[in-house]
Parts: C-alpha cells; structure tokens; sequence
C-alpha cells in the first residue's frame, strides 16, 4: 500500500524505501494478511483511499474483480492484485498493480497504452472514452467479459436460436 500511495524513484522494492512512511496508514486492528473482506474497514480507517482488488482466476485464465470501493471522490485510488498459493489456498498476498494498462493489455489487439475500467476490466483507447463509460458502468456490480477463444471455431460463432422472436421483414420500402 505505502509503494502506491509513496512511489520510490529507485528501488521500489526495498522495503527500506518505505519506512518513512510506515505509520501514514491507520491499521488499528489489524492482522497481516488483510483479507478482502477487511479491506472496507480500511478504507473507513483511512478516508483519503479507496481501494478496488483484483485476482486471477484459474479456469478462465482472466483477472475478476474481487472488491471494488463504493468511494470515488476520494485523494488516492489503489489497485491491488490478489496473489494465491496454489498449493495452499490460505496463502494469500495483495501487491499494488502499478499499471491497470499492462496488466489488461491482452483483452486488445492495440499496440498502444489503453485506458481501463476498474468494474469491468475493459480497456478504452482514451481517457476520455473511460471517463464516458464510468458513470454507467458503476451503476452495476463488478462484471466479468469473456472473450471468446478465437482459436476454437466453434466458440467464435454468434448464433441466433429466437426466430419466434425476430421482426418480419419490410421487403420494397
């Protein structure tokens, strides 16, 4: 958390970047690991953050959302991704995502930075079109895009099973 909040220019990964900063944060009781479901006392604790947590999800081999702050208007915005043993599932870790971008560039073919959104993980090619997309998006839980995989034939087909449902065609406007 102090490596988001407290961005060392060198070494990032030196504890001893940090130490400074060690009691900035209010972690009045407790323990380490800070499981997911603490992490809105913290943010209660600590009212100039919010928080949104990712992990990675084995089956679909993509990132899901696992909280995401109701807070937006507050100073600093923290993205951390949620590390699991596989070996042993209560071995858990967060690290900071320095680069929401990087982390999802793979949802796009874009040779270029994209822009993500933090409920539903899609990247936008500007800012301004994430900017767009925010305000309706948050209106619903975190969701999961799947993409189809484009190297089995089959999953890459779109088929339409409601002819009952479909419109009768105006032939000779």
């Amino acid at each position: 958390m102090l490596s988001a909040l407290y961005p060392a220019p060198h070494d990032p990964q030196r504890l001893s970047k940090y130490i400074d900063y060690e009691h900035s944060l209010n972690i009045e009781g407790f323990t380490f690991h800070v499981q997911t479901k603490q992490i809105s006392l913290f943010e209660k604790l600590n009212p100039f953050i919010f928080i949104n947590v990712l992990a990675f999800e084995e089956s679909s081999k993509g990132f899901t959302v696992e909280y995401r702050s109701p807070e937006r208007e507050r100073e600093h915005h923290v993205n951390l991704l949620l590390l699991e043993d596989a070996d042993n599932p209560s071995k858990q870790h967060n690290v900071w995502i320095a680069n929401m971008s990087a982390l999802v560039c793979h949802r796009t073919n874009s040779k270029h930075a994209t822009f993500a959104c933090n409920s539903c993980l899609h990247p936008f090619t500007s800012q301004r079109v994430l900017d767009d997309h925010i305000p309706y998006c948050i209106q619903h839980e975190p969701q999961q895009v799947v993409y189809p995989n484009p190297q089995n034939e089959k999953e890459c087909v779109l088929k339409f099973r409601s002819k009952n449902k479909q419109h009768r065609s105006i032939h000779g406007f």
